[in-house]
């Protein structure tokens, strides 16, 4: 067998057709996935049927309360064997309850990707970013949502990385066991056919599929994250993204700080409040008999010496008594040489001119 032969052997990358030779063309088919249910789907590569339908997922997008996203799965122009040219984007599948819009790539779908704010789900998005790049279109990080960055069936490797499940794999444990031979019933040849126009049948049922899965498995894990993982606060700050919200675990964490430091405050108050009430009682308490233990005075008062009894501080407004009490007090200290006798002492001066005899003004 000779060179050329051999070589003719191997399926050659198609190219892409002239302008010239498209034909514009739609079809309504309908197919069937995992426990019988059919799918709707068109395909097309008009531009007004593709408008068309983009509206219509954009008012379905508004409408809808719970699975507010879009599936969605890219398929590309075959690989150069040589890699001197680059593949680029050839088919776009999008998928929202049981229909699914395949259409080949146009300018249409600049503004559904990156202008409207929908969130898209997809398997594996690192290859599909590039290619949307190459068109310049960005869909932004927030709206786009990698399943393979939120479930791992195949769990750890050797090395301890985490390995990255493909969409059969997926599929298979989240979905319906029937799709463990998704990949196998498709030909790996087949994949260097997504520049036909139109499709084959076998490549348009694949690439529905593919769509149609994207926005299951969302389906599936948005349940679960919805009811079973996300706490009250998750469900307000972090619709989109379908992960724990931090903000809710730090909100918590200061709760707890908050309540530990009013729990402290409070211990100390009633502290306090204990200390107060045993010194109140001790003032209320009768003195002791005993010299020794004296009950402290009160606020404001003094003890006479040799005395049970209480006089007021000096620095207190004097009443009758005191004045009466301290007059005694001097009568029995005679014995002291700096106190003067009694009948040394002189009357009280009286300031009252009125009260004053008439022989002494």
């Amino acid at each position: 067998m000779d060179a050329s032969s051999s070589s003719s052997s191997v399926p050659q990358p198609l190219l892409p057709p002239p302008p010239s030779a498209i034909q514009p063309f739609t079809q309504i088919r309908t197919f069937t996935v995992h426990g019988g249910k059919e799918i709707d789907v068109v395909y097309t590569n008009e531009e007004q049927t593709m408008s068309n339908y983009l509206e219509m997922y954009a008012r379905w997008y508004a409408e809808e309360n719970e699975n507010k996203f879009v599936g969605l799965d890219l398929e590309y122009t075959p690989e150069d064997p040589n890699h001197e040219l680059e593949n680029y984007l050839a088919v776009v599948q999008l998928s929202m309850k049981n229909h699914v819009l395949v259409c080949h790539y146009s300018w249409a779908l600049r503004s559904f990707f990156q202008d409207q704010g929908i969130v898209f789900c997809t398997v594996d998005k690192r290859q599909d970013f590039v290619k949307l790049y190459f068109e310049n279109i960005i869909i932004p990080s927030k709206n786009w949502i990698d399943i393979q960055e939120l479930v791992h069936v195949k769990g750890r490797n050797d090395r301890g990385y985490l390995m990255r499940d493909g969409m059969a794999s997926l599929a298979t444990s989240i979905i319906d066991e029937s799709y463990s031979e998704m990949k196998n019933k498709f030909p790996t040849e087949r994949h260097n056919y997504w520049e036909e126009r139109p499709l084959s049948d076998l490549n348009l049922e694949y690439a529905a599929k593919d769509a149609y899965v994207s926005y299951q498995l969302y389906v599936k894990i948005w349940f679960f994250l919805r009811y079973l993982v996300f706490c009250p606060g998750c469900k307000k700050e972090d619709t989109l993204r379908g992960k724990v919200c931090y903000k809710c675990n730090a909100a918590e964490i200061k709760a707890e700080r908050a309540q530990k430091n009013a729990a402290a405050e409070i211990a100390r108050l009633n502290a306090e409040l204990a200390s107060v009430q045993a010194e109140l009682a001790s003032l209320k308490a009768p003195a002791s008999s005993d010299n020794t233990q004296q009950a402290s005075p009160p606020h404001g008062m003094r003890r006479k010496m040799n005395d049970e009894h209480w006089l007021e501080s000096t620095d207190a407004p004097k009443s009758s008594d005191y004045w009466r009490r301290k007059w005694t007090d001097d009568e029995q200290k005679s014995d002291d040489p700096w106190t003067t006798k009694k009948s040394d002492q002189q009357s009280p001066k009286n300031d009252n001119p009125w009260l004053t005899k008439p022989g002494n003004y």
